[in-house]
């Protein structure tokens, strides 16, 4: 990017910005400034990749989170007013926010422990235990079976072709999120929030299964 791209670039998020500030909290003039904001930030291409390198396959589901939980940053309360002008460029902000604050906090998340279920088989790289390898695979093998046929009934309003199974069958055979929404044309916060719901709400039924085939 030149120079004068740069400038532009940040002309444009700041723009975004002193907008979004000129509202009132959760206005639609805001959501609308913000949306734009969070559109240009992500297109940009300007976002960095910090500890790169690291943390195996582990690490683009890592990247996603922090970079969705910056996005869902910017978009709270008046959180946006915490940007100044004065100390640098909207995206020297962004991203000192997403490599000294979002990016940590999300490791521990998706690490995960040896002894948790965990559907994403990237994690399976920071599992040492062969127990856990099978853990998941009954996992995986009952999400496919989905015997009540409550993972393919759960989808995005209006999405039958997104339902759980479907998104769950995808991340564990390595497939991106951001491809996952090229395929489908669904915004990958919204695929990734619905993703992220549902595991909670079947978390339990899934462990009650496994402890019930183990006996």
């Amino acid at each position: 990017m030149t120079n004068d791209s740069r400038q532009a670039l940040d002309a444009q998020l700041k723009e975004l910005i002193l907008l979004a500030q000129q509202h009132s909290h959760a206005t639609k003039g805001r959501r609308t400034a913000l949306s734009q904001l969070v559109n240009a930030i992500w297109q940009s291409g300007k976002l960095c990749r910090p500890y790169k390198g690291r943390f195996q396959l582990a690490y683009e589901d890592i990247y996603e989170e922090a970079v969705q939980n910056l996005f869902f940053y910017l978009c709270r309360d008046d959180n946006i007013h915490n940007y100044n002008p004065e100390r640098g460029e909207v995206m020297a902000w962004v991203n000192m926010l997403l490599t000294k604050r979002f990016f940590p906090e999300a490791i521990p998340k998706n690490i995960g422990k040896p002894n948790e279920i965990n559907l994403e088989s990237s994690h399976l790289e920071n599992l040492s235990s062969s127990e856990s390898v099978s853990l998941f695979e009954q996992v995986r093998q009952y999400i496919e079976s989905d015997p009540d046929r409550i993972f393919t009934r759960k989808h995005i309003k209006e999405r039958p072709e997104a339902n759980f199974q479907a998104i769950a069958r995808r991340r564990y055979s390595g497939v991106s999120w951001q491809d996952i929404s090229t395929e489908w044309g669904i915004g990958i916060t919204r695929l990734h929030n619905f993703y992220r719901r549902c595991l909670k709400k079947f978390a339990p039924q899934i462990r009650e299964n496994i402890q019930t085939t183990n006996c």
